[in-house]
């Protein structure tokens, strides 16, 4: 089963990710981190959904959306633990952006702060 849920998360490269944020098609993009470190700076349009609340906060999102996760670096795994569980709650498009914030913002890109 592992393996299978393994399988259904694909990484996603930064020119993948603007390239989709920039598309019209509906998808979720899930900050995997705490909420301070969301609130402290995120990429636009995501919405905070802790890797530690995705089985409680999952119910919430429609399941045909396109799921695309990330947390802080290549180092952090919360948002490769936050997309394991988007799949086993019956999401069937995940991707992972590895680069997580820190690529997000060292290529220039925008960020938005609730702060």
């Amino acid at each position: 089963m592992a393996e299978m849920q393994e399988s259904q998360v694909r990484r996603m490269t930064l020119e993948e990710l603007k390239a989709r944020i920039n598309s019209a098609k509906p998808y979720i993009l899930a900050d995997a981190r705490d909420v301070d470190s969301y609130n402290d700076a995120h990429i636009p349009g995501a919405i905070p959904v802790p890797a530690e609340d995705v089985s409680r906060l999952a119910d919430n999102y429609d399941r045909d959306l396109d799921v695309i996760t990330y947390c802080g670096s290549y180092e952090c795994q919360a948002s490769t633990m936050a997309a394991r569980e988007f799949v086993k709650k019956g999401f069937r498009h995940v991707r992972d952006y590895k680069g997580g914030i820190k690529e997000w913002i060292e290529n220039g890109n925008p960020v938005e702060s609730n702060r």
